[in-house]
């Protein structure tokens, strides 16, 4: 198994996850301006005078709950602060990329049955509720703790039983968040209405749920067109498990890469090439506020709701996707037996630190668990 040092460090995680994005946003005045969103007369965050939509579903505490929700994530896509986007845009790619190995994990024979392991949908609502940073260490520490694949990685617990959910999960991720994702960040009001964008942005909250209906749905339809698919040969379905593997890790890897770049290129620019960007996005992307969130044990208050979304943003990012390469690290050692060599974790860290200044650290992670399972599947044709 993966050693207890890892997984009391990922739960060291968590703690401190739960602390930067509840604590330290009590302290700060974000939990009290967005507490306002839900007052009579509210308008929506930013420079721009809009009613704030209050009523979702009718239903008082979720109406609550999703007003929150919709005011914070405003901030990232209504297109007044490139800092806040960007750091959206790549916590979102770095979860999406973290869910497809989160999702695949679930599907894998040795985890048949571990409720822990495989309620992805139940983990995903945990995770738009509380928070990546909280949630996704507890997950990923008792993932090491349980996980059959984990202690005894070997081809028969790391092949799925039916590689056909593999190939489906991007397809219905991107159905099921990005399509709501890229329809919530359209212009308002030159494209689509303020209660349009406010309408999609609450129903974007509910990602997990329309990922779980599109990948049923999906999965239906391809046992009508193929009736037979659940009935493959153990040759076969290694066949087809090793083929939608390689194009799901592709798409994760692509996913975490993709924004990572963007995200830390820009960034990089401002300090590197400031004449390139105009004085606004200059202002704004600054290394030391874009990329460094603050202290979260100081006294520091946001005046604005949406400096305190960017610092929000920002640990989520630093916590969450920090968490999910130490996992997959953790994961790949195991394969080794080395989970508890303190000489591997350094050079694995060293390693898989430089792989993720290129693809970002849900990219690294990618990485790792692609190559205990490549290793695995190789161990048993020899």
């Amino acid at each position: 198994m993966a050693g207890t040092g890892t997984r009391l460090t990922l739960l060291l995680f968590s703690a401190l996850g739960f602390w930067t994005l509840w604590g330290f946003p009590g302290k700060n005045n974000l939990l009290h301006f967005l507490g306002e969103l839900s007052e009579p007369g509210a308008s929506i965050p930013g420079p721009t005078y809009y009613p704030m939509k209050q009523k979702f579903t009718g239903i008082a505490p979720l109406d609550k709950q999703l007003t929150t929700l919709v005011g914070f994530f405003y901030t990232a896509v209504d297109g007044n602060r490139i800092d806040i986007s960007l750091s959206f845009l790549n916590l979102g790619s770095q979860v999406l990329a973290a869910w497809i190995l989160i999702t695949t994990e679930s599907y894998r024979a040795g985890n048949k049955g571990s409720f822990i392991i495989t309620s992805t949908t139940l983990f995903g609502l945990s995770v738009v509720i509380v928070g990546y940073a909280c949630v996704a260490p507890i997950w990923f520490a008792l993932h090491l703790w349980t996980s059959k694949v984990v202690s005894n990685p070997r081809d028969w617990n790391i092949i799925l039983e039916q590689p056909i959910k593999l190939a489906i999960a991007p397809v219905a991720t991107l159905i099921g968040f990005g399509i709501p994702s890229a329809v919530m960040t359209l212009p308002a009001p030159s494209v689509i209405s303020f209660d349009t964008k406010l309408n999609w942005s609450a129903l974007q909250q509910g990602w997990p749920i329309w990922i779980y209906l599109a990948q049923k749905s999906l999965e239906s339809i391809a046992t009508w067109f193929q009736p037979m698919v659940s009935m493959r040969t153990e040759k076969q379905k290694r066949a087809e498990m090793v083929k939608y593997m390689r194009r799901a890790y592709l798409f994760a890897l692509g996913t975490s890469a993709g924004a990572h770049l963007l995200y830390s290129g820009l960034g990089l620019a401002a300090y590197f090439l400031p004449g390139a960007l105009s004085t606004k996005l200059q202002v704004q992307l600054q290394p030391e506020n874009f990329f460094i969130p603050p202290n979260p044990f100081s006294d520091e208050k946001a005046t604005t709701l949406p400096n305190g979304a960017l610092w929000f943003l920002q640990w989520d990012l630093v916590i969450g996707v920090l968490a999910t390469m130490i996992w997959g690290i953790a994961v790949r050692l195991s394969e080794n037996g080395k989970q508890d060599d303190l000489g591997a974790w350094i050079k694995a860290l060293v390693e898989y630190g430089v792989i993720a200044a290129a693809v970002g650290p849900s990219g690294a992670a990618v990485v790792a668990v692609w190559r205990r399972d490549e290793r695995a599947l190789k161990a048993k044709e020899e």
